[in-house]
């Protein structure tokens, strides 16, 4: 998992849990607003909802991509580096490296 699909499924989780303390805190429960409104007003928002995800998701994936993008740049000048110099300059795995310090940072 990379870190921009943590950074998501982070997000989400807040979300969820705000929701919730909200439902505690007022009794009011906002899991069926979509419905209410859509039911009072005649307008269904629920597609807002799903329309936001996908672009979440699109972004995650576009992150990602330029996580690996940069990877490649570092892995190149990693490797024009050693042909210059001779001394091997470790590149590899800076994606996965800053992902575990992100989970250990997090928690998760």
């Amino acid at each position: 998992m990379g870190i921009f699909d943590s950074l998501k499924d982070k997000a989400t989780e807040l979300l969820s849990g705000a929701t919730d303390k909200v439902t505690e805190a007022t009794g009011i429960d906002l899991s069926g607003a979509t419905d209410k409104l859509a039911e009072t007003t005649g307008v269904d928002v629920g597609g807002v909802a799903d329309q936001a995800t996908q672009a979440t998701e699109g972004l995650a994936d576009q992150a990602q991509g330029h996580a690996e993008a940069a990877q490649d740049q570092a892995n190149a000048f990693g490797d024009q580096v050693t042909e210059a110099t001779g001394i091997d300059l470790p590149t590899e795995g800076l994606t996965d490296q800053a992902t575990d310090k992100f989970g250990e940072a997090t928690g998760r």
